[in-house]
């Protein structure tokens, strides 16, 4: 399993990066992927994230988390990456009362189960994926 951070605003410090790898191990384990998983976790300013989502959804405004699946027959082993904007997953956990990293583990489950075809577009899809998120998110916070 690799797991790489890409954090070149230098949001957060080295133990806040080393518990967003195990937070990341932990969810693969979980999901059975160790054996095949790299994955990538890019944290971006707003404008930043502004400009993947323009680029790749043709929305112009920033999003708080994006997922690009990157998996192929070349390539089994490489989940995809996955790229939080930051400075939203403040805003929000301000909104919600929750720390950042509650916040940051929302979104990278919600990312993870995105690159591995979940879906919240239509409303059975969308009970599917939350049922699963919500799964997940207890089981981590036992695991902790």
């Amino acid at each position: 399993m690799e797991i790489f951070i890409v954090d070149r605003e230098k949001f957060i410090d080295a133990p806040a990066r080393e518990n967003l790898v195990r937070l990341v191990e932990k969810i693969l384990l979980y999901l059975d992927l160790s054996a095949r998983s790299e994955l990538c976790v890019s944290l971006v300013s707003d404008a930043d994230m502004r400009g993947l989502n323009r680029q790749y959804r043709q929305i112009d405004t920033t999003t708080d988390v994006l997922c690009f699946p990157q998996e192929s027959e070349a390539n089994p082993d490489l989940l995809g990456d996955i790229v939080i904007s930051y400075e939203t997953a403040i805003r929000h956990s301000r909104r919600l009362e929750i720390t950042v990293e509650e916040e940051l583990r929302l979104l990278v489950v919600h990312a993870v189960l995105h690159l591995l075809g979940f879906d919240h577009k239509k409303k059975k899809k969308r009970e599917t994926m939350r049922e699963k998120e919500k799964e997940v998110l207890n089981y981590l916070a036992g695991a902790e």
